[in-house]
C-alpha cells in the first residue's frame, strides 16, 4: 500500500514526528485522524455544556475570589416623599405672599423661586411647613420645593406652581348706556354693557354681569322712574378692585305715548264744556 507524502501527512496530523509518518499507513493515518477529530469534538461539547450549567457557578467563583466580595454592599437610597403646596394663590396684588403645605416630619423643605433657592423651613411632628414673605417679581412667578432628610438624600421636586403678581386695578370701558343720558322705554328695564381690559368679576349695582371670552359684560338692570345711579366694579384675579359709576334719567312713558295721551285729555275737556254749556242754557 503506498505510503502518502511527508508534507501531506504533515497538513492532517501537525503533531506527529516525521519518522512515525513515514511508518504510518493510509489506514492508520486515517485512524489517528478520527481519533483527534473525535477528542476535538468533545472538548467543544464540553465547553458547551459547561456555559450553559456551570456559567452562575463560574461566575460566583470568580465573585468569591474578587477583591471587592468582602466588601459591604451599600443599601439602596430611598428619596424622601417630594413635598405638597396645600393654599398657593393663582395670583396676589402684593409684593410678598405666604404659603404652606404637607411634607414627612422634620424634613428641611427647599423653596426655589423662579429658579434659583429662595428659602429653608423645618417640616414639623405633623408634616407641615409654611414659608412666610415670599418676595415676587411682577408677572409671572414659578415656585417648587424639594424636601431632604437626615442623611442629606434629596427628593424629587415638587409640583411647580404659578403665581402672578399684579399690583394694578382693571380698567372699565362703560358704552351702554352714556352717563347723564335719558332713558326712555315701558319694561322698567336699562341694558348696561361695557368691557374690560383683564378677565375679572364684574358687578352693576351689586348684581353679578355676564362677563364674555372677549371681556365684554351685559346686564339686564332692573330700575324706577326717575333719576338712576349705575356703579360698575370690576375685581381682577388678583384681588384689585375699581368702580366706575354713571347716572341716568329714566322715564318710563314714551314720547309718542304722551303725544296721544295729550289730545284726549283736550277732547274730553271740551266735550265736558259744551254740556255745561247747554245744560245752563
Amino acid at each position: 500500500m503506498p505510503v502518502k507524502r511527508y508534507s501531506e501527512t504533515r497538513r492532517i496530523n501537525p503533531y506527529l514526528k516525521p519518522k512515525e509518518i513515514k511508518q504510518m499507513s493510509e489506514e492508520e493515518l486515517a485512524k489517528h485522524l478520527r481519533k483527534t477529530l473525535t477528542i476535538i469534538g468533545l472538548i467543544i461539547l464540553f465547553l458547551i455544556i459547561g456555559m450553559r450549567f456551570f456559567a452562575p457557578k463560574i461566575g460566583a467563583l470568580f465573585g468569591f475570589v474578587s477583591k471587592h466580595y468582602w466588601e459591604e454592599e451599600k443599601p439602596a437610597e430611598i428619596l424622601p416623599v417630594a413635598p405638597v403646596f396645600t393654599n398657593i394663590p393663582n395670583a396676589t396684588k402684593d409684593e410678598t405672599v405666604s404659603i404652606e403645605g404637607l411634607s414627612e416630619p422634620g424634613m428641611t423643605i427647599k423653596l426655589f423661586v423662579n429658579g434659583p433657592e429662595a428659602k429653608t423651613t423645618i417640616a414639623d411632628a405633623e408634616g407641615k411647613f409654611t414659608f412666610t414673605d415670599i418676595t415676587l417679581i411682577k408677572g409671572k412667578n414659578i415656585l417648587f420645593a424639594k424636601a431632604v432628610n437626615s442623611q442629606n438624600v434629596e427628593s424629587e421636586k415638587s409640583e411647580s406652581h404659578e403665581i402672578g403678581y399684579d399690583d394694578k386695578a382693571p380698567e372699565i370701558t362703560i358704552e351702554e348706556p352714556k352717563n347723564k343720558s335719558i332713558i326712555k322705554n315701558l319694561d322698567k328695564r336699562i341694558m348696561v354693557r361695557g368691557k374690560v381690559n383683564e378677565k375679572a368679576t364684574v358687578k352693576i349695582n351689586d348684581r353679578m354681569a355676564i362677563l364674555k371670552p372677549d371681556l365684554t359684560f351685559e346686564l339686564l338692570l332692573g330700575v324706577d322712574e326717575g333719576n338712576i345711579e349705575i356703579t360698575i366694579t370690576a375685581v381682577d384675579e388678583a384681588g384689585n378692585e375699581k368702580s366706575e359709576k354713571i347716572s341716568v334719567e329714566y322715564d318710563q312713558s314714551s314720547s309718542k305715548h304722551q303725544q296721544t295721551y295729550t289730545p284726549i285729555i283736550k277732547t274730553l275737556s271740551e266735550e265736558k264744556t259744551m254740556n255745561l254749556q247747554t245744560a245752563s242754557v
